[in-house]
Parts: structure tokens; C-alpha cells; sequence
């Protein structure tokens, strides 16, 4: 395998990750590589991008342009995934830098992309995109979740079954899983009824090697219902008693007599230290964790008492860490699509924040939240240290979708594109690429992971299985970008019944803008929102409200079109009404 080295224009190794002309034409396959020869490659990647950048050590920078590098061909890689975390925001200057130790060890070797963002909410419709790199139309996951889940691997390729088959990977995935019900999935148990056997259906159906059951994340009610029934829904929480997290990284642990007990599978720290240094081949892990998706206990006062009391939560670990209200939290939303305000209204009635103290405890257990899983991303990191892992490691940190955490007066994930719900963290790791830490504002969205993956497993055409980009090219030269905007959908129902107007969302994150048109069933109350958001960051203006200046129309056909065509691109449109193809107003 040749040396990382300056791209002259010819690909002069065979491991040079995004050359469209390394023998490998599309559905080709890679071969696996050895350890010290990525290595290798890793440490010669790293000394010349010093070199280049002159950056001293815990500067973080802007990319700054470069030749791009040669990259190895099929390193490890890790998708570490959290549930629910959003872009910091709200937070006092330095509290993430103070509080979330694995979040500032990943950045400083790694590369930060400011502009990263989901393109489905809620958890299931985020996750069923990610993996397949296509929309609901196409992976028919359009809520969180509709019987019978994700579609099977033969009718509707994933990053496993894909890896697996051109590029010869191990694959495997630890944690919260949520685009299927149990295979014992019975009236009377919930459809969470998971044992043994779904380890080996979750590898026969979608790829996916090793699980270890059950489900978590997936309740936010002790008795949460579902179309098999009920269940246990706090067993399935990410910290506190339940702690599935724990589980799911380092096992159970046999003094926590509170902890949900695992049905088979082994923990990840024992996939690292076991398994994968015995395979022979390079692996995918996906490492999917449920917190900070716990904050839907709270206020949990459906239970007496409350639910995160119930569930192990104590007010003295989160109630003094100094989270404000958002300053974007006192917002009418009378200018806002009708279906915000309806969502909101609904939600305040199931699970009410009475006072101002409430409220202020909400923002301080979601910062908490953080911290707690952090600790188990601390266990991964060290582990990839113990086992000398990291250095051959590509690492994904990722999330799935955000949290309104009050901003708008909102929680959770639905019936919005603001920012606090779409834009995400996104970090990619390796100390040996990236011995300073970098950023990038370049867009991503997460239609762009697996061909991100594929690309870096050495799949030749990874664009071809999917409706994104790669976004290898920045990883090799961050300094790039691959698209000028990321797209949103939204299909999912929460506490709002399905013939609600407006209870559906396209939209286009482009520049300074975000645009969305709203609607339902039969195209019923279409409405539309822009936001400038370098002007307005808040996204307290919809533009579109009232009588839009000449300027603002001028953006609003601008940006409609662009969404139309993505949508057609997509295969995304609506199929029960004509799409708009210019908007009345503009």
C-alpha cells in the first residue's frame, strides 16, 4: 500500500480513499488491509499535516486549504452515536469545555464540522436514514416506528449488509437499536419481548453482527403503549437505575441490582478487547447510546412520584450547574407555523413545567444528562487506548437529531426545524490524522453517512448507494466542502394526531437561510418559514409571516426551487397532493 503523500493529480497508492479510479468500479470491493500498515500511513498522514498547518498543540483552527492527502484504504471505523444531543448552545462560555471531557479529547484529534445536521426527526426515521442513505419513501421508516420497521436487507441495502458484501467488513452494533420491534413481538408484551434469538434476526434481516438486547430509549412512561401492548418504558432508560448505557458499554454491573439485565450479546468494551483484535479484517462499530435522551422523564408528573425520581434521578446531581433559560424561550409562536404552537400546547398539557423553577431544572437535567454519558464515551476512548485501537481507528461522534430544550418554549424533536432540534455535533477522530484539532464549515447532513462510510472502507462509487455525499474529501483536505446545503424531513407523530394541518416538513438549510414549508394530509395547512439565520440566530423572525418584503420573495422562489428539485432528486415529495412549485405569495 502506498504512503500517504501530496495528490499530484495521479493516484499514486492504492489506499487513497475518494480516487474514483482505483480499479473499483461501482459495486466493487475492498480488500481489508493490515494494522500496521494503516498505521503507518496514519503516522506519515499526521507529521505532514503539521507540518502544513503550523498549528501548536490545543489550538483549535479553521481548515485552511491544502493539497489533499492519500488515506488508507479500509481502517476501522466507529460511529459512536448519543440520542437527542444537540449543537452546544445555551450553555455558559466553557461549560462544555469544563464538563464533557470525552467531547473536548475527541476534538482535539479531530476535525469539528459547525454546519452538521440531521435530515429526519424523530429517533426512527433518523436512524432508518442514516443506514440507508435514502428517505422514508425508500426505507418506509416514517415514524417512530410503524410495524414491521426497517425493510429487509435484500429489498433495501445498509451500511452493513453493504460493507459486508463489497469491502468485506465485520459489523457490528452495541446499544439502542430502534427500527424494530422484538422477534417475539406479541399482544401483551410490547413488542419489547427481546432475547436472544434477535441478536441473530437483527444479522439475518439487516447485517448487523453482535448486538447486545435489549432496546433502550424507546419510553418516556412507565407503561408506554405501542401496538403489541404495553411495557415496562423506564427499564429502557439510558442512565439512572435502568442504566442501559452502562450495559451497553462495559456490561452488567453485578452490585447495581437497578440496572436492566441483558438478554446475550457482549459489551463493547469486550467486542475491543476479545473479539476485535481476532477477526483478521477491519470492522464498523456502530456504538449507539440513548442519553441525552433520558430529559423526556422530566417533569415525569403522569407518575407519582415523578418519573426521574422513580428511575433513580436526584435533583441535588443537576440542579446547580448553572443553565439559564435560552434567551430564544419567550416566543408567542404567532408568527410561526400553526402546528409549532399546537405541538407545543399539547405536550405543556401531558407533561407540564409549572414555574419557573421547573423550567430551569429542565435545561439543567438535559446539560446533565450530558455528563453522565459522557463518562461511558470516556470508557470507549480509553479502551481504544488500552487496546491500540485509536490509532487505526476512523471515529465517528455523532448524534441523531437535537433537543428544543425550551428554546421557543419547545421540547423534544418534533413539528420544527429549528436549530436546538436539526443541527447536531459532529466530530471526526483519529490522532493520527488530525494531531491538531480542526473545524469546517462545511455542510453535512445524515444522508451523507454511508457513503461516507463506504467511501472510507474503499468501496468504489459509494455515491451511487445512496442519495448523499461523501464527505472523505473533506476529511482529506477540510478545507473543501461537497454540497452548499443539507435537506430536512419531517413525517412523525407526537402527541398530535396524524390529520393534524401542517404535521409535515420539507426543508433546505442553505447559506445564511433555513427554509420549510409545512404541510398535511392532502396538503392541508400549507404554510411556509425562513429564517436568516446569521441575522437571526434565534429564529425568532419567520420572514414569511405577513406581507414578505420584495428582497425576501425574491429568496423565498429562490429557495423553494432548490427544495423542489432536492425533493424530486430524493424521491421526497408528498404523493397525496400537488406539490407547490411556486409558492402563491412569492
Amino acid at each position: 500500500m502506498g504512503k500517504f503523500a501530496r495528490s499530484n493529480g495521479s493516484p499514486e497508492s492504492e489506499g487513497e480513499i475518494g480516487d474514483k479510479d482505483n480499479g473499483q468500479a461501482g459495486g466493487g470491493s475492498a480488500s481489508p488491509r493490515t494494522k500496521s500498515t494503516t498505521r503507518r500511513n496514519l503516522l506519515q498522514f499526521g507529521a505532514g499535516f503539521a507540518a502544513v498547518t503550523g498549528l501548536s498543540r490545543g489550538l483549535a483552527a479553521p481548515a485552511v486549504a491544502r493539497d489533499p492527502i492519500e488515506m488508507p484504504r479500509a481502517p476501522n471505523i466507529i460511529v459512536l452515536m448519543t440520542d437527542q444531543e444537540r449543537h452546544h448552545v445555551h450553555w455558559p462560555q466553557g461549560w462544555a469545555e469544563k464538563n464533557l471531557p470525552s467531547l473536548q479529547r475527541l476534538k482535539r484529534h479531530g476535525l469539528y464540522f459547525q454546519r452538521a445536521y440531521t435530515a429526519a426527526c424523530q429517533c426512527s426515521p433518523s436512524r432508518g436514514l442514516m443506514v440507508t442513505g435514502r428517505f422514508a419513501p425508500a426505507n418506509r421508516v416514517t415514524q417512530t416506528f410503524l410495524w414491521p420497521g426497517l425493510p429487509h436487507k435484500d429489498r433495501q441495502p445498509n451500511i452493513a449488509s453493504l460493507l459486508k458484501e463489497k469491502a468485506g467488513y465485520e459489523v457490528v452494533w452495541k446499544g439502542k437499536w430502534h427500527l424494530s420491534y422484538s422477534a417475539n413481538a406479541a399482544m401483551g408484551n410490547g413488542g419489547e419481548d427481546w432475547g436472544p434469538a434477535d441478536i441473530e434476526v437483527i444479522e439475518k434481516n439487516w447485517g448487523w453482527t453482535g448486538w447486545n438486547p435489549p432496546d433502550a430509549g424507546n419510553a418516556i412512561q412507565e407503561w408506554q403503549g405501542t401496538p403489541f401492548g404495553k411495557f415496562d418504558g423506564l427499564r429502557t432508560l439510558g442512565g439512572a437505575h435502568p442504566n442501559n448505557d452502562g450495559r451497553y458499554v462495559s456490561g452488567l454491573n453485578p452490585s447495581d441490582r437497578g440496572q436492566t439485565a441483558g438478554v446475550g450479546g457482549e459489551s463493547v468494551v469486550e467486542f475491543l478487547k476479545n473479539r476485535a483484535p481476532k477477526l483478521g479484517k477491519p470492522f464498523c462499530l456502530f456504538i449507539s447510546l440513548v442519553n441525552p435522551h433520558d430529559i423526556g422523564v422530566y417533569p415525569g408528573s403522569w407518575m407519582k412520584p415523578s418519573a426521574w425520581v422513580q428511575a433513580g434521578y436526584r435533583r441535588e446531581d443537576f440542579a446547580h450547574l448553572g443553565i439559564k433559560l435560552p434567551s430564544n424561550y419567550a416566543d408567542d409562536l404567532s408568527t410561526k407555523p400553526k402546528i409549532q404552537k399546537q405541538a407545543r400546547d399539547a405536550y405543556n398539557k401531558f407533561a407540564a413545567l409549572n414555574g419557573a423553577q421547573a423550567r430551569e431544572d429542565y435545561v439543567n437535567f438535559y446539560a446533565y444528562l450530558h455528563t453522565v454519558v459522557d463518562k461511558h464515551i470516556m470508557t470507549v476512548l480509553d479502551t481504544l487506548e488500552e487496546t491500540g485501537l485509536i490509532s487505526d481507528t476512523i471515529l465517528l461522534r455523532l448524534a441523531d437529531h437535537g433537543e428544543g430544550g425550551l428554546s421557543h418554549g419547545m421540547r423534544e424533536k418534533a413539528y420544527s426545524v429549528y436549530e436546538e432540534m436539526i443541527h447536531i455535533p459532529l466530530i471526526v477522530h483519529n490522532p493520527e490524522l488530525y494531531p491538531e484539532p480542526l473545524e469546517t464549515d462545511a455542510f453535512y447532513d445524515h444522508l451523507d453517512l454511508l457513503p461516507t462510510i463506504l467511501d472510507l472502507a474503499g468501496v468504489g462509487d459509494p455515491e451511487s448507494y445512496g442519495i448523499g455525499k461523501s464527505i472523505v474529501p473533506i476529511i482529506r483536505d477540510p478545507s473543501r466542502s461537497v454540497k452548499d446545503h443539507t435537506i430536512f424531513s419531517y413525517d412523525d407523530l407526537f402527541f398530535l394526531p396524524a390529520s393534524t394541518p401542517g404535521g409535515h416538513i420539507r426543508a433546505v438549510r442553505e447559506g445564511d437561510w433555513i427554509y420549510a414549508v409545512y404541510f398535511g394530509l392532502g396538503g392541508s395547512g400549507l404554510e411556509y418559514e425562513l429564517y436568516n439565520i446569521k441575522n437571526d440566530p434565534g429564529q425568532m423572525t419567520n420572514l414569511l409571516h405577513g406581507k414578505p418584503t420584495r428582497d425576501t420573495k425574491q429568496e423565498w422562489a429562490r429557495l423553494h426551487k432548490m427544495l423542489t428539485d432536492r425533493l424530486v432528486v430524493s424521491a421526497n415529495l408528498p404523493d397525496d397532493f400537488g406539490w407547490p412549485l411556486q409558492p402563491a405569495q412569492a
